[in-house]
This record gives structure tokens, C-alpha cells and sequence, in this order.
């Protein structure tokens, strides 16, 4: 009876454990602060290194039109930028749009912007929608307008500097879409407690406030030509079931929003570089534009041939890699780092694409190709020639492949499509 008792104290006790370990491990963790009346929400990531010694600075991640706080640890690689560069990373929520007029007009024609407008997540950006139709004006909105979400940022960011016991610097904000957008409002208003801001894919509200402030933070923008979202040079046009043109506007052309940034931070003439760090297999290229200043350079790097929500990775077969430009770029304007010499190096693909079809290409030019199921078991092996491996042969699944060239051995994961 003893032993069956101590046997049941010693599983409730293991299973506690279990429990309390699962607590303190718990990374990202979700927080709550009650800012203007609504309880908003947050994630913070603590990087690997925490333990050890304090974090070097805070990124904050705002997300995109109807998304949400996770996507930056499900979809982007801000875990591993975090670790990298031992900063903390936090993942603010946006609200559901608060405005029944606003919620109506574009339940009524947001369908004929054909952008998939989803109102359960929106910024306070000074996101002005706009559509008219031949002389009819459908939509002149501005989403969440009354929304104080620069304020929310900043109790956020005063919790956690509170709550790791930080210094108030090397603070970067990070933008998606609408983020993008949320990104550029909030250093308009309130940049000075900015050391950068980082914008993907989105652009300045037509809505937006406090142009006028001219408050100079250092600026890393991406956006696409071909952007079919956040259309590059503004306002568009939309033919409508033969009625004529529904023009539209969503965001500032980006050749103002660049501009804007040159102006108010007092950069010189750009240098342009055509950006092939890594060799391209998909068509997709990018032409980088430096507008230099020793404190506040603008950085915008414009692509061709990428979608909207498209995210750079080298093992893609892209030119760049987002995660790399995006840490160079906040190494370059940390205060631990006076001489702004990025550390981050560019590292070439060992292999790419990954996720594979039927052809690889490998940073050497010959030798073996192993590869083996999950279980170990060797399922192809062969020599390759010219830095090309044919993988017509595999099926659809996950592998292991081992690439020996002399001396050189490479062991890997393989996804092939």
C-alpha cells in the first residue's frame, strides 16, 4: 500500500514538474496590458542567450491587414534573427475595426477592391481606403481612425523595458503590409525612440499623421514592383464588369514615401547595387538603393517579379536572403556597435533551391550525392557534374542528403516537391 502510494506522490510530483517546466520554457509568452479601455494583446520572445546576459535591444513585429501576432513565429524567421543578434523580439495585436460605418462600407464594396480586405485585425495607421467609380465616390475611409495604436506601442515597449530591467535603446521596429504601414505612422509621431524601422511590403497611409514632424529615424524599405497588394506606385485602376474604371487608392506612391525619408533624415545621392549575393533560380531580382547619412541612411530595396507576401530566403534560390538584410541592418545601428560594421556574413546555400522539384545546384561544382529516407536507409546515390543534381528520380517527401566533394562533406535536410 506504501508503494502505491509513493509510486502515485513520485507520478504527481514527475507530472508538476512536467507542468511548471512547460511554464518557465514557455517561448514566445502571451501578455495583456490595458491601454484606452481595451485589454490588448502581445507576444514576447526572450532570445537563447538570455540566460546569461541581458538582451542587446527590442524588436518589435507588427503584422499584416486581418493577420496576426504568431505569424512572426510561424512564418518569419525572428526567432533566429533574435538569437543571432540577442535581442527580444515583440509581437504586438492589432484590433477588429471599431468603426460600424466603416465595417459596412466595405462589407458592401471592399469586394470590388478584390485585395481580400479582412477587418478583424486592423492598425491605426492612417490607412485612408479610397474607390470611386467613374464619378461616384463608393469608399473614402480610414481604418480604425480614432485608434491610438502608437500609444498601445509605447506602453508595450515601457512594460518590457520594465520587465527585463533595459536601458531605453537599440529599440527596431519591423513592419509586414499593414505593419509596414503601422511602422512609418509610428516613427512619424514618435521616431526619435527609434534606432531604425524595417518596412516589407508596405507602404504610408494616405491618412497618415504627423508628416510634418520630420522626426529622423534610419529607414530599411522592401517593396515590389509587381506587388499586387500594395501597389508600388500608389493608386491604381480596376475594370469593373464592364462598367468602367474603379480607381483606387491604398497607399502613397513608394517613390514619395522614399523621398519623404531622404528629405526629412538629409541623405546624400543613392548608390544603386544590383543585388545576386546568391545564385537566382526564379527570375525574381532586386536592385538596391543606399541613400547615405553616417546616423540616418535610407535603405530601399526594389524588386521585380515577387507577390506581395513573398519573403527572401537563400535556400529558396532567391538573390538575397530577408533574415540576413534584415539583422546587417540593425547591426549597423546598435549603439554596442560605434564603427556600424554589420557582422552578419552573407552565407552561400550549400544547395538550392530547398524545397526542391527535380534539380538541384550545389556551391561545388562535382562530386557524390547520397540521399536517405527518415529511417537512414540509403535511397539514391550517384555522381554529379557542372554543380547539377538531378532528383527527377524521388518522390514527394522529406530527406536527408550528404554532398561530398573531396574533402568537403555537406549533410542537410531536403523537402522535394
Amino acid at each position: 500500500m506504501k508503494t502505491d502510494k509513493m509510486r502515485r506522490r513520485v507520478e504527481i510530483i514527475s507530472m508538476l514538474c512536467l507542468i511548471l517546466t512547460g511554464f518557465v520554457l514557455a517561448n514566445p509568452v502571451r501578455k495583456t496590458i490595458e491601454v484606452d479601455g481595451f485589454e490588448r494583446e502581445y507576444m514576447v520572445y526572450t532570445p537563447s542567450s538570455h540566460s546569461t546576459e541581458k538582451a542587446g535591444g527590442i524588436i518589435v513585429c507588427l503584422h499584416g491587414f486581418g493577420r496576426n501576432m504568431d505569424d512572426f513565429f510561424e512564418e518569419y524567421d525572428v526567432t533566429g534573427i533574435a538569437d543571432l543578434l540577442n535581442m527580444i523580439v515583440v509581437a504586438p495585436q492589432a484590433l477588429p475595426e471599431q468603426h460600424d460605418d466603416v465595417n459596412g462600407l466595405l462589407d458592401t464594396y471592399g469586394p470590388l477592391i478584390g485585395n481580400g480586405l479582412s477587418l478583424h485585425s486592423v492598425w491605426g495607421c492612417g490607412l485612408g481606403v479610397e474607390a470611386t467609380l467613374l464619378f461616384l465616390q463608393l469608399i473614402n475611409a480610414e481604418l480604425n481612425k480614432d485608434l491610438d495604436d502608437v500609444n498601445f506601442i509605447d506602453r508595450m515597449i515601457d512594460e518590457v523595458i520594465s520587465d527585463f530591467d533595459m536601458p531605453e535603446e537599440n529599440i527596431f521596429m519591423l513592419g509586414t503590409s499593414m505593419g509596414g504601414y503601422m511602422t512609418y505612422q509610428y516613427a512619424l509621431l514618435n521616431g526619435d525612440r527609434l534606432s531604425g524601422i524595417i518596412s516589407i511590403a508596405g507602404s504610408m497611409g494616405t491618412k497618415i499623421k504627423g508628416m510634418d514632424h520630420h522626426i529622423k529615424v534610419p529607414v530599411c524599405d522592401f517593396h515590389s514592383l509587381t506587388d499586387e497588394v500594395v501597389h508600388y506606385n500608389g493608386p491604381y485602376m480596376e475594370e469593373i464588369m464592364g462598367w468602367g474604371l474603379l480607381n483606387i487608392s491604398l497607399a502613397t506612391p513608394m517613390e514619395q514615401v522614399i523621398n519623404y525619408w531622404r528629405e526629412t533624415n538629409g541623405t546624400g545621392d543613392p548608390v544603386t547595387e544590383k543585388i545576386d549575393y546568391y545564385p537566382s533560380t526564379n527570375g525574381i531580382t532586386v536592385e538596391k538603393f543606399t541613400y547615405p547619412e553616417p546616423d540616418y541612411e535610407v535603405i530601399h530595396y526594389r524588386i521585380d517579379g515577387a507577390p506581395h507576401s513573398y519573403f527572401f530566403s537563400k535556400d529558396n534560390g532567391d538573390c538575397m536572403d530577408h533574415a540576413e538584410e534584415i539583422m546587417r541592418f540593425i547591426q549597423a545601428h546598435t549603439t554596442d556597435n560605434p564603427n556600424n560594421n554589420p557582422v552578419i556574413p552573407r552565407q552561400k546555400a550549400f544547395f538550392y533551391p530547398n524545397p526542391a522539384y527535380d534539380m538541384i545546384y550545389t556551391s561545388v561544382t562535382n562530386g557524390i550525392v547520397t540521399v536517405y529516407d527518415i529511417t537512414g536507409r540509403s535511397i539514391l546515390s550517384q555522381s554529379f557534374t557542372e554543380g547539377r543534381v538531378d532528383l527527377s528520380s524521388l518522390k514527394s517527401g522529406i530527406y536527408i542528403i550528404r554532398i561530398q566533394s573531396g574533402d568537403i562533406i555537406h549533410t542537410g535536410k531536403l523537402i522535394k516537391k
